[in-house]
């Protein structure tokens, strides 16, 4: 299992083979990743440095709100994501309609029918073509005006949001707020996305890894995750009985590096939860930052402090002078 964790870490470009400093090479760690897992600011732009020698946090803010070649949003899973921006109308429009149904029943239980959340749609992103980035208190309000929710709190407000982004018309502006995609881009999505062209993309950032693998990451159904992935997978390995699937043949990464929270790497897998110890994945949802080496943890760091706890001996010398560097410290 050696050589699979460090063929992945290689993969998932822990090798850091981004050389390009500001926006651009921002976008492109996000390209050659297939997204990054953005539940936090923070963690994505931690997962940005991971990936690259040359970046720095203002260069991933600079990427998604002035050169908007990155977008974060609902993506893969339904989670909040980094992606390309070139990507995210595939994205929706092959993971949007089976992300809305699989939360039909959460609706139901919010009361907010077929009916509300189209009017809701409708409605928010009217209110943010005409006054620009909002945030959830201010549409919350936009909402309780049109009548189509009782009170400005609660989660149905956040339900339409996401809702209203899975639709392809809303997405994160500045900071904690959000904008008509259609103003922010300058131009609507086009919702066309192809299960075999995504199943490409997560090989060469995941592979080695099974049909399976690609549905709990990507949200797909696993028969068609599994169609797509023999159609693209150029070579296999037979791995505890079950066969892994890769779109290039990698002599793995064995280096030390310190993951942000909710990195992409440590949720790329459906086993993705296995063998880690609380201390990374306490439970409730949470992953906290990680040290990996050779694509296996061997401890955790904390962002505030820097202060560490290793399982194992590890030199984190550059690693350390390297996360100052993208901090401006």
């Amino acid at each position: 299992m050696d050589w699979l964790l460090a063929a992945r870490m290689q993969a998932n470009c822990l090798a850091r083979p981004v050389n390009e400093a500001g926006p651009g090479g921002v976008a492109d760690v996000v390209r050659r990743t297939g997204g990054l897992q953005a539940q936090t600011w923070r963690g994505a732009a931690y997962a940005v440095r991971a990936r690259s020698t040359a970046t720095t946090l203002a260069d991933v803010a600079t990427a998604q709100e002035a050169d908007r070649s990155v977008i974060r949003g609902w993506f893969m899973r339904g989670t909040l994501q980094l992606v390309a921006t070139e990507d995210a109308g595939p994205l929706l429009g092959l993971l949007g309609p089976k992300l809305i149904k699989d939360t039909e029943r959460r609706y139901g239980e919010l009361g907010l029918p077929d009916r509300i959340r189209a009017e809701a749609a409708d409605v928010l992103e009217n209110h943010l073509l005409a006054h620009g980035p909002s945030n959830r208190a201010e549409l919350a309000d936009v909402l309780v005006r049109a009548g189509l929710i009782a009170e400005p709190k609660g989660q149905a407000v956040y339900a339409l949001i996401r809702h209203t982004g899975l639709l392809g018309r809303l997405c994160y502006g500045p900071g904690e707020t959000w904008v008509a995609v259609r103003d922010w881009l300058g131009k609507p999505l086009v919702l066309e996305g192809d299960p075999e062209d995504l199943a490409r993309r997560y090989l060469t950032a995941y592979g080695p890894a099974t049909a399976r693998d690609f549905a709990t990451w990507s949200g797909l159904p696993v028969p068609l995750a599994r169609k797509a992935v023999d159609a693209v997978a150029t070579t296999s390995f037979e791995i505890e009985a079950t066969e892994a699937h890769a779109v290039d043949d990698l002599p793995g990464c064995h280096d030390v590096r310190l993951l942000g929270e909710f990195d992409a790497y440590l949720l790329g897998y459906q086993n993705r939860h296995v063998d880690l110890p609380k201390s990374i994945f306490p439970g409730g949802g949470m992953l906290r930052p990680a040290i990996v080496r050779a694509g296996r943890p061997i401890g955790t760091w904390t962002h505030a402090t820097l202060a560490v706890d290793l399982f194992e001996p590890a030199d984190l010398t550059q690693e350390l002078v390297d996360i100052n560097r993208f901090s401006g410290h």
